[in-house]
């Protein structure tokens, strides 16, 4: 496997996992065909949903309060159109190369990677051709906390 599908398999992971924890189903559409990785759905209330991008990086890409990450300009387009269920990227920041991704030990299975967030809802059209640089703040943790109050508000119709 290539190095580029390791990761995008490894972003996957993390985003199955933090789900998981939170008590949520992921399910893959397939054909990706409008930038939608998988969806989330939440099997209380009126059974809310929000769609993802999943993407990992194994460089370093934080810059003070934010992570600038360079999302391909047809995944801009996509993710940031309105769409009756909510859509988020989610960006997974892992080891380099040299760096383990995942160690186990008789107590525990450890994913070496930090996870942000961010709804590229009702952003602007830009002129770039290739990438737009997004920034996800570091408060974005995709964590099972944030992603209770995502589907919280998703389940209300209120923006993420």
């Amino acid at each position: 496997m290539t190095p580029n599908l390791q990761l995008e398999q490894r972003s996957l992971v993390v985003v199955r996992a933090v789900a998981a924890d939170a008590g949520y189903q992921v399910v893959r559409p397939e054909p990706d065909v409008d930038s939608v990785d998988g969806v989330l759905m939440a099997s209380f209330g009126r059974r809310p949903r929000i769609e993802f991008q999943a993407k990992a990086t194994a460089r370093n890409m934080l810059r003070g309060d934010s992570l600038r990450f360079p999302l391909p300009i047809k995944n801009y387009n996509e993710l940031r159109l309105a769409s009756w269920t909510p859509r988020i990227l989610v960006v997974a920041l892992m080891p380099d190369e040299s760096g383990p991704w995942l160690s186990q030990t008789d107590d525990e299975l450890c994913l070496h990677s930090s996870v942000y967030w961010v709804s590229l809802a009702n952003m602007p059209a830009v002129s770039n051709t290739a990438t737009v640089t997004v920034p996800i703040p570091v408060a974005n943790v995709f964590d099972r906390a944030q992603l209770d109050a995502m589907m919280t508000r998703a389940e209300a119709g209120s923006p993420l």
